[in-house]
């Protein structure tokens, strides 16, 4: 099968070969160790384990794991669920976006709040995008335009380790015919990584400096006087912006931390200085393969990129850029995310202490599925099932089924599980 699309991350890359027989994947080539994790079950950091795969319901009595039949995990989840008097749907953003559309209809239906996985890092930006009327483009432009490119707490190898290869320092496009050598990249972040290895100018800056170099940049640029003491490193980088002709800034997880999103609204208003002389985007870098496409239906259903909540007393679906308190949680729904992954550990640890039920869609066995009170085993989405996925630019791509699965899809399960609330 050619140009399948990988849902290893945002990147969505669209020209894999795909070998499957006898209804197994075989072999898949133009992949990197993520698509290879989605594709054929491999841990991401060590391509020769496998994970584990989920495959029948069970529901935790007493302590105990016990295999159940689905109508009958489905009942024990939306009981959880229905008695709960704060329940929360999170994650969604490694869902399709029919599923997407069914974790919402099930938040209204059973007036939870729903909470994305990655609120921190995407609700600022999305902020920033409006405030500052900063425009999209599409990643195959970018390839042909850009000249400069910045990361900013971003490590792409990590995050989408296809993304330099297709899309922004080593692609080759219209006008930038030699790739890297006909490109400037520059990386800031608080320690180096792999990503400062090709960079031509690399800046490790201290986490308290950040919003400063990135005032201080804006004001060089603009002819003006730094609002502070300037920084180490604030002229090159602002002597490297200024001899663009069509820019982008990328930015990682690491603009989320210790920020409450200063840094993204910095660098978006950064953007727009550099946005008033030539064309330049601010993008964010997510591994999560669809969480573009979950804040594009926040944004069409709600009007806002934020965490909905449908409580009685939370404003009959307002969005919040507030992070959830998680000692209001009292029941918690998670798919497509590793709840107990990404949480802080005190957080982590109060969940546990509370014995807060957990409801686990998931396709691999992971953090959260251990401490699940009821797990419902999935097929993944653009392998064993259809779905639609939105790119890192906001491009909705089909991701197609290869091979079949008993298990339900995503949709289904969100859809079956509404029935019983």
């Amino acid at each position: 099968m050619e140009s399948a699309v990988c849902s290893g991350c945002g990147c969505l890359c669209d020209d894999l070969d795909v070998t499957v027989s006898r209804g197994r994947i075989l072999e898949v080539a133009n992949v990197c160790r993520w698509g290879v994790s989605r594709f054929l079950g491999t841990a991401k950091f060590q391509a020769g384990r496998d994970r584990r795969r989920l495959t029948a319901p069970q529901v935790r009595r007493q302590g105990r794991w016990r295999e159940a039949p689905y109508p009958a995990a489905l009942e024990e989840a939306a009981r959880l669920l229905g008695k709960a008097r704060r329940p929360v749907i999170y994650g969604l953003t490694s869902l399709g976006s029919r599923a997407q559309e069914a974790a919402l209809r099930l938040a209204r239906r059973g007036r939870a709040r729903l909470e994305p996985a990655d609120l921190a890092f995407q609700a600022p930006y999305y902020e920033a995008l409006r405030r500052q009327e900063l425009f999209f483009a599409p990643l195959e432009v970018l390839r042909d335009e850009a000249d400069t490119v910045l990361f900013w707490g971003a490590n792409p190898l990590h995050s989408a380790p296809r993304h330099v290869v297709r899309h922004s320092v080593f692609a080759r496009g219209r006008h930038t015919e030699r790739g890297v050598e006909d490109r400037r990249v520059a990386a800031v972040d608080i320690c180096a990584t792999e990503t400062a290895k090709f960079c031509h100018l690399f800046l490790e800056v201290d986490p308290a400096e950040e919003l400063a170099l990135i005032q201080g940049v804006a004001a060089a640029l603009g002819g003006g006087a730094p609002p502070g003491p300037r920084v180490r490193g604030t002229r090159r980088l602002a002597d490297f912006l200024a001899k663009a002709a069509y820019g982008v800034i990328f930015c990682g997880r690491g603009v989320s931390y210790h920020s409450n999103g200063r840094v993204t609204a910095a660098l978006a208003a950064l953007a727009a200085v550099l946005n008033s002389r030539f064309p330049f985007s601010l993008f964010l870098l997510s591994g999560d393969f669809n969480a573009r496409g979950l804040y594009h239906l926040l944004l069409r259903e709600l009007g806002r990129a934020g965490a909905p909540d449908f409580h009685e007393g939370a404003g009959k679906g307002a969005a919040t850029l507030t992070p959830l308190d998680w000692r209001e949680a009292d029941a918690v729904l998670v798919a497509g995310a590793d709840l107990l992954w990404r949480l802080q550990d005190e957080d982590a640890q109060d969940l546990q202490r509370r014995q807060v039920p957990l409801v686990v869609l998931a396709p691999f066995a992971n953090r959260t599925t251990a401490a699940a009170r009821v797990l419902l085993p999935v097929a993944l989405a653009g392998v064993e099932a259809e779905e639609v996925a939105y790119r890192l630019d906001g491009l909705p791509l089909a991701l197609k089924k290869l091979v079949d699965s008993p298990l339900p899809t995503d949709e289904q399960v969100l859809t079956d599980l509404g029935q019983f609330l």
